[in-house]
Order: C-alpha cells, then sequence, then structure tokens
C-alpha cells in the first residue's frame, strides 16, 4: 500500500504505471518495506483483496481527526461492455459523497476526464464543495483542477 500511495503522489495513475515506477525506482523499496518490485498481478491482487472497512479503520487510526462526512471521491472509469465492435468505449467520471455511499454526480467525459470533472464541479454549484476534501487518484491532481475545488471551497491533497 505504501508504494501504490507514493507512485499516486508522483503522479502515477495506474496500477501498470506503479508497477513501472517500482522497478525504474528500486532504492525506495527497503524503506517501503520491499525486497524487489511488485508485478502488476500482485498489485490487483492486494487491492481486490483488501477489506474496506478494515482499511477504513486503519487510516482512521492514523488519522483519528478524520471526518469522513467531509470526503468527496472523484473517479474515472469505462462502462464494462462500452467498446465493443464498432462502438466507441463509454467514460465517466462521477464525484461520490463516501458518507452517504452515493454518487452525488456524473458525466460522460468525451476527452481528458479531468476536464469532465472540472464541468461536473461547476454543476455542483459554489456551495457544494465548502468544507469539503476532494480526493482522487494521481490522474486528478492537475493544478487548474486543484484550484477550481479551492474556488469553491473545498480542498485537496494539494492545496
Amino acid at each position: 500500500m505504501a508504494l501504490i500511495l507514493v507512485a499516486f503522489l508522483s503522479r502515477v495513475d495506474s496500477l501498470r504505471g506503479v508497477e513501472r515506477f517500482a522497478r525504474a525506482n528500486p532504492h525506495l523499496l527497503p524503506h517501503l518495506g520491499l525486497r524487489k518490485p511488485p508485478g502488476h498481478t500482485i498489485l490487483t491482487l492486494l487491492l481486490h483483496r483488501l477489506d474496506p472497512e478494515k482499511l477504513q479503520e486503519a487510516l482512521l487510526q492514523v488519522f483519528p481527526g478524520a471526518d469522513l462526512g467531509e470526503v468527496l471521491v472523484v473517479d474515472g472509469k469505462h462502462l464494462k461492455g462500452s467498446g465493443k465492435g464498432k462502438s466507441p468505449q463509454v467514460r465517466l467520471v462521477e464525484v461520490l459523497a463516501l458518507h452517504l455511499l452515493t454518487t452525488l454526480a456524473q458525466a460522460k467525459a468525451e476527452g481528458r476526464e479531468d476536464q469532465a470533472l472540472l464541468e461536473l464541479l461547476d454543476r455542483l454549484g459554489a456551495e457544494g464543495l465548502k468544507g469539503k476534501v476532494v480526493v482522487g487518484d494521481a490522474g486528478y491532481l492537475y493544478p487548474e483542477l486543484a484550484g477550481k475545488v479551492v474556488q469553491k471551497g473545498g480542498r485537496t491533497s494539494s492545496s
């Protein structure tokens, strides 16, 4: 998990990217408790085996003041089954309220996902992010996006 976190903070935006990051930075591995770089399959298996509730409990022990009611998660995804045959693959971005376990807003990403997310933030209105922490993978760590979150009263890992 530490490797994934360090890689994502270094703007890596995929598990394949984490694998490449680990191979390119072998000097970091001992500091992260690793002897050799893990492959994509191991990283995927690790994430699929994580119990979300136990992970949440562990994070709350590390960050006891965290208020999950103040966290919005941004995520992009490809719709399963799209892109078959001649039809293009459908990509979506969404904003999820972690404490409600529901999607607040969703949009089709015609171009870059961060641009679609900027449009979603506009749709949420000025008060939509007040006091909220917005988290997402490294693919969303663009200065323009972080600036929009801050402008709307929210916080990101880069603000």
